[in-house]
């Protein structure tokens, strides 16, 4: 049996509305909206893309991969052992976070990292399981990388992302810190590309992974950001280079409001503040009609790119009509995601 459905039913988590979120606090209307969002396989346990994330290879067999050293040693050479290839977790005791590499890996070349963030009361495992997220590592090539947030007082697990977003109880957690070194631990342990480093987020991970890119422009070369938002003001993110960014956002999200708030960008706003901070100076291109929820009758997706920003960067928004917070994934969501995420520019 996947050992993902033996937590299934906790991808229900994702949903919960932030009623404690200022500007983000749903109306009696928009709370009925965010649970009506989670689709109904979620509800019953099958949420998209988790049967395939057992097509993932093992870590461990990613080690019978790598090419041997005595096959390089000259004949009359004596055998090198490189050793064995760590495998994971990163993080420490405290906050372990699990690695999967490609199931062709090889220290022999650099590989980009993708950082998975999960969503307010949600946790990395759940958000794995319900993007299939981890099991495109082998397909697409990179090490992925699935942490967990901190659990506030009343138990549900969150990234202290913003004023807005989620740091409710003000623990003051340093999450930055936590994320900055878990990429400088993978660096250590694998042959990460430095120049390919990515974060990813739904919701409360989406807040979170913007802020990694506008605070760490340096180390961050792009960001993929679902039904999350950013900072209120404009002068708050002010990136040292330019950040690939791709806004992903359903025009029925109650939870995080698609048009914004007193308190949050709506996702128009982000799109235009990341074409500016990028100085994009061509675009939107349309890139066509997309396939992205199975739960909104046809290709519901308007998916628009802006090019020729600094660093060759790109800024693209997948604005999902009749999408709601949590949408039913088709599979070729997490694979056109990532997809576009790997082949952006490297810093």
């Amino acid at each position: 049996m996947n050992p993902y459905l033996a937590t299934l039913s906790a991808v229900a988590l994702l949903s919960i509305p932030w009623s404690a979120c200022p500007g983000e606090a749903p109306t009696s209307a928009a709370s009925a909206d965010a649970s009506s969002d989670v689709p109904a396989d979620v509800q019953a346990d099958t949420p998209p893309g988790v049967d395939d994330a057992s097509d993932a290879a093992p870590v461990d067999d990613a080690e019978s991969d790598v090419a041997g050293v005595d096959d390089a040693a000259p004949a009359d050479a004596p055998a090198v052992d490189a050793g064995p290839i760590p495998s994971g977790p990163i993080g420490g005791d405290q906050r372990p976070a699990p690695v999967t590499l490609p199931g062709d890996y090889s220290p022999d070349q650099a590989w980009p990292l993708v950082v998975l963030l999960h969503g307010f009361s949600a946790n990395g495992f759940v958000q794995d399981a319900y993007l299939g997220f981890s099991a495109q590592a082998t397909p697409l090539g990179f090490i992925a990388v699935v942490p967990d947030g901190t659990k506030n007082p009343d138990g549900l697990q969150f990234w202290n992302a913003m004023p807005a977003c989620c740091d409710f109880y003000g623990s003051g957690v340093d999450d930055e810190g936590y994320l900055l070194s878990l990429v400088a631990e993978a660096k250590s342990l694998w042959n990460v590309d430095p120049e390919r480093v990515y974060f990813m987020g739904h919701s409360n991970g989406g807040y979170m992974s913007y802020r990694m890119a506008c605070r760490h422009a340096d180390v961050v070369a792009g960001v993929i950001s679902i039904a999350g938002s950013s900072y209120t003001t404009e002068a708050e993110c002010q990136p040292s280079q330019a950040v690939s960014a791709l806004q992903v956002h359903g025009t029925l999200d109650g939870t995080v409001v698609y048009s914004g708030t007193s308190f949050t960008p709506g996702a128009q706003t982000i799109v235009d503040r990341w074409v500016a901070r990028n100085n994009c100076t061509s675009g939107p291109f349309e890139g066509g009609a997309l396939d992205h929820d199975s739960a909104v009758p046809g290709n519901e997706t308007e998916a628009s790119w802006h090019r020729s920003c600094d660093g060759g960067a790109e800024v693209g928004f997948w604005k999902m009509n009749g999408s709601g917070h949590v949408p039913t994934f088709t599979s070729s969501f997490i694979v056109d995601a990532l997809t576009w995420l790997l082949s952006t520019p490297t810093n």
